[in-house]
Formats: C-alpha cells, sequence, structure tokens
C-alpha cells in the first residue's frame, strides 16, 4: 500500500469512506492532489474528486478537470472531460472521455491538441491553431494512435495533419500515426525564377518509412521536383535522402554567353547512420549534382540546399560542402573504437565540378587509419603508433597505394618555472603504384622526422585601481612562450602527389615566440585578451638577403590578435599583421557585435588584405521593434568593386504558438521574395530564423 498523507478544512470517515471538504490536499511520492471535495474508499483507495489538479511528477504533467476518478493503488485514472498540460515540452491536451491506465498510457474519445495558451474552463475559446483528434492514444514511448484527425485554425477546420507532430526538444510523438496527404504549400518568387508554388504531398507507408513528393511550377524555369525519403528502422538506424530534379525550360536572354546552362538539373543527397555496438558505427554521406550552380540559383522549395543542410546538420550533426565549392564529396565510413584503439575504414567519391580536367582529379576511393593513443612508455614519456593507409585512383595519370606511418614519443617536463613538452614523430611513406605515367619506378620510400618543443610560463599580478570612490579590481595574467620546430628535409623530394602531405619537399628549422596577456575583472573572465608572436625562419635566414624576395626573408610578420568580450552582449576582435619588408600593415580584420543591448543583434564585419587586393564588409541588423515584430537588415558588400553581394531585409510577426514572416534577398543574379510559417511543437522549437533567436518558441 502506497502511503499518501490527507489534509482538509473539513474531514470525517463514514462507513470506511473517508469525506473532504475546502482545500483537500493528497500528497503521495509522485503526486499531489488538489481538490475542493473528494470521497475515499478505505478498503479499495478509490477517489472521487471535484474540481480538482492533479499534479503528475513523475510525467511532468498536470491535469485539471470538475469531477474525476483515481484509483491510488495503481494511478488508474478517468474523467469525462478534462485538461492535460505536459509543463516541458509546452503542450495543452482538451481531452473529453478521458482514461489514464497504470501504465501511464492515456486515452481520450476525442483530444484537442495545441501548445497555445488557452483557457480550458471556457467553452467557447479556442487557441489559434489545434489539432483535434478521435480516439486518442499516447504512451510513455511514444506510440500513439487516433482516428479522424482535423488540423484547425480558431474553431475552422482546414485540413488533415499529415505528419507525426514532435514533442518540443523530444523524440516522442505527440500526435496520431503519419497519415497520407497534403502539407502546407510553398510560395516563391524571383527575377530569373518567375513565380513558383510547390504543393508538397506526405506519403507515410510504414511507421518508419515514409516519402514526401513535392513538384514545384516555375513560370519561367518549368516543373522543379522534390523527392524525399525518410527512414527510422530502430533508434539506431536512421536515413535521410532527396532527389531533385528540373528539366529546365531555360531562357538564353537570362544568362551569358560563357555559363552555357544545362536543360537537365539534380541533385542527389542523403545522410545514413548506423550504430551497431557501442564501439562500433557505419556512416554513409551522398552527394552528387548535375552542375554546381543549380544548388545557388534554386535554393527554394522543400529540397532547397539550404533548408537540406540545416536538416542534416539537426539529425546528423553533420554538414555539406558550401553550395559554390567546386566538389560535392561522397563517403562511406567505419570506425572502431575502444579505450586507446581507434580503426576507420573509408571509400570517398569527389564529384568535381571545377575548371580542371575531371579525369585528372584524385578519388581516394579507400583508406584505412589506425592509431593507438598516447600511451605510458619508459616511466614518464608518451607514445603513440599511428597508420594510414589509401588507393588513389584517377582515370588519366599516375595513381595506386600510400601508407603512411608516424611513431609518436613525446615528454612533458617542467624546468624551475617553465612548462615544457618535447615531441619526436619518425614518419615513412611508402609508395606502390598501379599506372606510373610520369615516374619511372613503382615503388617509393620516403621518411623524414620532426621535432617539437614548447615552452611557456603564467605571471600573475592583481591590480586595484581607484574608480568613483571604489576601487576596480582585475587580474593581469602574462604568458610569454617560445616554440622550436625542426623537420629534416625528406629523403625523396619527387614523389607521388595525392594530397598535401607530398607537398612537404623542404628543410624546416624555425623558432615562434610570442607572449599573450589575459585581463579578467570579477564580472568577466578574460575580458581582454592581447596576442603577438613573430616566426623567425633559420633556413631563410641562411640564404642572401639581396636574392631573395621579401617574403622569402626570415623574420615573419608580426601578428597581433586583439579580443573583447564581455559576455553575453559584447564581442570585439582585431587582427593585423605588420611585414618588414615593404608591406608595413597589410591586413586587417574587425569583428564587432553586440547582442540583447539597444538592439537584440548588431554585428559588422570587416576584412582587408593588401596582398590579395581585397576588402569586404557585412553589416547585420535585427531587432524587435513592437513586442510581437522583429525586423531584421542585412547587407554584404564588396568594397573593392563597389557592388553589394547579398541585401536581404525579412521581419517577422511572433505569436506565442506561432509565427510567419515576409522578406526578400537582392544579389548581383537575382531578385527573391520569400514568405514561411511556423507553428510551436509542430514546425520545430526554438528554431532561429533569419538569424533571429524566437526566444518565445
Amino acid at each position: 500500500m502506497k502511503k499518501f498523507e490527507i489534509s482538509a478544512e473539513k474531514i470525517e470517515i463514514r462507513n470506511q469512506v473517508l469525506f473532504a471538504e475546502g482545500e483537500v490536499v493528497i500528497r503521495g511520492k509522485n503526486l499531489l492532489i488538489w481538490a475542493q471535495k473528494i470521497s475515499y474508499e478505505i478498503p479499495t483507495e478509490y477517489t472521487f474528486f471535484y474540481n480538482f489538479k492533479v499534479f503528475d511528477f513523475e510525467t511532468n504533467a498536470t491535469l485539471e478537470g470538475k469531477e474525476g476518478f483515481l484509483d491510488l493503488r495503481n494511478g488508474e485514472m478517468c474523467s469525462d472531460e478534462l485538461f492535460l498540460f505536459f509543463k516541458k515540452e509546452g503542450v495543452r491536451v482538451k481531452a473529453k472521455g478521458f482514461k489514464k491506465n497504470a501504465l501511464n498510457e492515456y486515452f481520450a474519445k476525442k483530444a484537442l491538441i495545441t501548445t497555445c495558451e488557452f483557457d480550458c474552463e471556457k467553452e467557447r475559446e479556442v487557441p489559434p491553431w489545434s489539432v483535434e483528434i478521435e480516439d486518442f492514444i499516447l504512451t510513455p514511448e511514444g506510440v500513439t494512435q487516433g482516428g479522424l484527425t482535423r488540423f484547425k485554425v480558431k474553431s475552422l477546420t482546414v485540413g488533415y495533419l499529415p505528419r507525426s507532430a514532435f514533442l518540443p526538444k523530444v523524440s516522442v510523438p505527440l500526435m496520431p500515426n503519419r497519415k497520407t496527404g497534403f502539407l502546407i504549400p510553398n510560395i516563391s518568387h524571383g527575377s530569373r525564377l518567375g513565380f513558383g508554388i510547390q504543393l508538397p504531398f506526405f506519403w507515410a507507408i510504414t511507421d518508419q518509412i515514409d516519402f514526401t513528393i513535392s513538384p514545384m511550377y516555375l513560370t519561367k524555369r518549368g516543373t522543379l521536383l522534390d523527392l524525399e525519403s525518410q527512414v527510422k528502422l530502430k533508434k539506431n538506424v536512421e536515413s535521410v535522402f532527396l532527389f531533385r530534379y528540373l528539366n529546365d525550360v531555360w531562357y538564353e536572354s537570362i544568362y551569358s554567353s560563357y555559363e552555357k546552362p544545362k536543360k537537365n538539373k539534380w541533385w542527389l543527397v542523403g545522410k545514413l547512420d548506423y550504430v551497431t555496438s557501442p564501439f562500433w558505427d557505419l556512416h554513409f554521406d551522398l552527394d552528387i549534382v548535375s552542375n554546381r550552380n543549380f544548388l545557388e540559383e534554386f535554393n527554394i522549395g522543400e529540397g532547397a540546399y539550404s533548408k537540406v543542410r540545416s536538416l542534416f546538420l539537426e539529425r546528423f550533426n553533420r554538414d555539406l560542402e558550401d553550395k559554390t565549392q567546386e566538389y560535392r564529396t561522397t563517403k562511406f565510413w567505419t570506425n572502431f573504437y575502444k579505450k586507446s584503439f581507434y580503426a576507420r575504414m573509408e571509400n570517398t567519391y569527389l564529384d568535381y565540378h571545377g575548371f580542371l580536367n575531371k579525369d585528372e582529379v584524385f578519388q581516394p576511393l579507400g583508406r584505412f587509419y589506425f592509431s593507438l593513443l598516447p600511451f605510458n612508455f619508459l616511466g614518464s614519456f608518451l607514445g603513440g603508433i599511428f597508420l594510414d593507409y589509401g588507393y588513389y585512383y584517377r582515370t588519366q595519370g599516375y595513381r595506386g597505394h600510400r601508407l603512411n606511418t608516424n611513431l609518436e614519443l613525446s615528454y612533458p617536463f617542467n624546468l624551475l618555472f617553465l612548462m615544457n613538452e618535447a615531441t619526436f614523430n619518425y614518419k615513412t611513406s611508402f609508395y606502390s603504384l598501379d599506372e606510373k605515367k610520369t615516374f619511372e619506378d613503382e615503388f617509393f620510400t620516403r621518411n623524414y622526422y620532426e621535432f617539437n618543443l614548447i615552452s611557456y610560463t603564467l605571471l600573475f599580478k592583481d591590480y586595484k585601481i581607484p574608480f568613483f570612490k571604489k576601487s576596480l579590481k582585475f587580474l593581469h595574467t602574462v604568458k610569454p612562450y617560445f616554440s622550436y620546430y625542426y623537420r629534416k628535409k625528406p629523403s625523396l623530394e619527387k614523389v607521388p602527389q595525392f594530397d598535401y602531405l607530398e607537398l612537404i619537399t623542404e628543410k624546416t628549422n624555425a623558432i615562434e615566440y610570442g607572449v599573450w596577456h589575459f585581463f579578467s575583472f570579477p564580472f568577466q573572465k578574460n575580458f581582454l585578451n592581447i596576442k603577438a608572436y613573430q616566426v623567425y625562419d633559420l633556413v631563410k635566414s641562411e640564404r642572401s638577403a639581396m636574392r631573395v624576395k621579401s617574403e622569402e626573408r626570415p623574420f615573419s610578420d608580426i601578428y597581433f590578435q586583439f579580443i573583447l568580450t564581455y559576455h553575453p552582449h559584447l564581442y570585439i576582435r582585431y587582427d593585423t599583421n605588420y611585414n618588414f619588408y615593404g608591406f608595413g600593415l597589410k591586413k586587417h580584420s574587425f569583428s564587432f557585435s553586440l547582442r540583447e543591448f539597444l538592439v537584440n543583434k548588431l554585428e559588422f564585419h570587416y576584412q582587408e588584405d593588401k596582398a590579395w587586393k581585397t576588402r569586404q564588409a557585412t553589416f547585420d541588423l535585427a531587432s524587435k521593434v513592437r513586442e510581437f515584430l522583429w525586423l531584421r537588415f542585412y547587407l554584404s558588400r564588396n568594397l573593392i568593386k563597389e557592388e553589394n553581394v547579398e541585401v536581404r531585409f525579412e521581419g517577422i510577426y511572433i505569436h506565442q504558438c506561432y509565427f510567419w514572416g515576409i522578406g526578400f534577398t537582392v544579389t548581383p543574379k537575382d531578385t527573391k521574395f520569400f514568405f514561411r510559417i511556423e507553428l510551436k511543437g509542430l514546425g520545430g522549437y526554438g528554431k532561429e530564423v533569419g538569424g533571429i533567436s524566437t526566444k518565445t518558441f
């Protein structure tokens, strides 16, 4: 028998039935009941209560109604009508014919579900949006069922809900099993695309497999088709794949003569994760496209690059290459890791769309990586073993195998007030070519060693400065450091170049020295950081200063960095470097960020490089002008060409349980208009829209 405490203004017992009235409170381990009146049968522990509230701490839920029944032995409950509130997720359910069994499963003949606030006691009051379900079932595992389902705006039924809606921030579905049907249409407009409308159709094959078919008609370009498939067989198996196709009815007048557009354009992209055990997992990324301009020009609709990229980052925590990248990467890999042992096998294909000959691009088709992470060796020494095997293929030119080995030994030690670490690496590369082409031999062996010594110390001093009859305290920390790096010239200079490692052909002998300054206040640690450092190249110092270019002289630029942080409101960073050999201050980078002070968001970035002749500035402002209205303006400008790279403006209306926004973006090639609507609990939770964090969601 569970123990409960009962308190009330009036309590009496008649025929083994306890009656209580006036501010009745029943307390249990995971339960608290408040009611105006109850009757409690002592032998059966049946409890009838009137004008009640039940606080279930186990499920973090609140139940409220006029009349109800509860079996205190097992937690079973029923009521003709009640209001259910999941506090953590902000989900509200108004249920009729409600039952709750001992397994914490909820049943209702009819349930009205929303994430909007509304008064459950007023029969005529309806939320801005809701989902009405008949024969509703919700289990703790999230396995839900339902009959007829209606999606409502106020009291108007606008259609069925085809997708499962998920509780915000959790993975348990609240709504019924997914139903086949149409989704909310997408509308777009662009100067090169024309007016476009897309009507997505959701096809729920099973509870684990679904398809979304989304044709979009563009008045200037034809029909853009998006096909998306999502599969989730178990918790450890998940995949999302999308295919986008357009038979482009293009107009030559919108293209310049050198663009040579393709008529049939497509993009196939997807990701799959399979966790086989706590130590072993498999992954697959697919990304191939007909031409890279397709992703940038048609960034609209269900299969828009920006939308797909956000989906993959949220679902798989893996990114895609930028839409302007010269290649797309398709890769399969598997990892095994246990304690200090790590192994990885992968296959990669690069879908290249640059200006080089595609047949001469290397494909790292097979690769195996093995490492035994640092382990104790000869007392205070740490050892490491690393192996990296790869097979590199291309249609034209040499191709073959490469095996890299690295034996590492490190020794951390303290000397007086200095903290030090010395590291030695011996690296060997073995090459075996299938197709020699420009090489006389089929087999190569190259080796070299590296030595690195790092030494630094920390100096502290507290300061107290009089400031308006008070004292301003701060801590100044100085970190001077010194590092020496030596790499022997590799035994072979001309070897097959499979990746950047083969570019190492020269001896390196260099010293780096610098100093960090940290200023910390009681209200902000590391309020101001200042760093200055320089590299002295001992190899370049051996050459005659009269016979080398300025960038080949021993002293590098002096690099300066200033970072000021007042979390979470202010962030300022400035980077520059000074060149001794004619360029002077040749590079500048400045960033300014202001959050939740005067405005909600203000960012400014400026970059300038005299050597590369670049100068770019971006400005981003977002602010709440009313309690319900946000505005954002974004500008990116090339100051060399004196032209705008992108101009963007948008406005967002925010309600407590939904928002909608409109805006436009202008680039040198195109002008696009957009519209979006988001429902709390259905279309995302706490999502950042247009750089504005909608905290009400």
